[in-house]
């Protein structure tokens, strides 16, 4: 499986570069997309983001967010305030990170950047590097 974030639900790589992984993404990231479908500028918006939400729903394993995973952002958020990145370890990525963590599976992001103080505890994919799917 692989994880991906909400950046990468809204606009999906194509196939050669999600391959055949079973594709996963953190409920939270759900919330996230629920949250686009409800701040829409308009009901014409509104609408194809529900209905693609719906499309997603029909092929994304939605990781909940357990103990296992609490576990892990509160070892993964010390390690980023260790490393500097105080104010982002409070990111809901670095909850979803927690998620990739906890389930052993790689992560990927848009924003590799974003996770640059956790690379060596997350295997970060970048969705643009087709056929060099590894970031880190």
């Amino acid at each position: 499986m692989i994880l991906l974030d909400t950046n990468v639900l809204i606009d999906l790589p194509d196939d050669d570069v999600l391959g055949e992984e079973t594709l996963g993404a953190s409920i939270l990231s759900r919330a996230e997309l629920e949250f686009g479908i409800r701040s829409a500028r308009n009901d014409t918006l509104a609408l194809a983001r529900a209905q693609y939400l719906a499309a997603l729903d029909r092929f994304i394993d939605w990781l909940p967010f357990g103990s296992d995973a609490s576990r892990a952002y509160g070892f993964l958020a010390a390690s980023m305030h260790r490393n500097g990145a105080k104010g982002r370890a409070r990111k809901t990525d670095t909850f979803i990170a927690a998620q990739a963590y906890a389930a052993r599976v790689p992560l990927m992001t848009r924003n590799v950047a974003d996770f640059a103080s956790i690379s060596s505890l997350v295997h970060i994919v970048d969705p643009g590097r087709a056929g060099a799917r590894d970031a880190t």
